[in-house]
């Protein structure tokens, strides 16, 4: 859970390279089927290119931790928001919370994967009633 808030603090501080190390090597980064850029971002690079996109869109961005919670030993299920201002519009733009499914391995962020609601990450990480 310290390394998902260590990596939103550093973002958020304009300390983007410092919350990418965190980040393995290897990883799989799938953005949420409702967002735009739905897609899998493979490796620290493409952990970049995700957070670049919505860095261009929007000013101001801010990542917004509202639980991150333990669910298993490298496992984290972490409730987020985003906010910003459109950069054409200046429009205020604040998304509805999403969850993100969060797997750890060697204490590196290896494989996040965002879902609309807390159900369908609550099912793919195994933990559904």
């Amino acid at each position: 859970m310290e390394v998902i808030r260590q990596a939103v603090d550093a973002f958020n501080d304009g300390r983007f390279e410092a919350a990418i190390v965190r980040v393995h090597p290897d990883v799989e980064w799938t953005s949420a089927e409702a967002f735009p850029d739905a897609q899998t971002y493979r490796g620290p690079d493409g952990v970049r290119q995700f957070f670049t996109t919505w860095l261009d869109t929007f000013e101001g961005f801010r990542l917004h931790l509202e639980k991150c919670d333990t669910a298993g030993d490298d496992l984290v299920i972490a409730a987020l928001r985003v906010s910003g201002e459109g950069t054409e519009s200046g429009v205020p733009v604040e998304s509805p919370t999403f969850f993100q499914v969060v797997e750890f391995q060697d204490g590196q962020i290896f494989r996040a994967r965002m879902f609309p609601n807390e159900e369908e990450a609550l099912e793919a990480a195994g933990l559904s009633e």
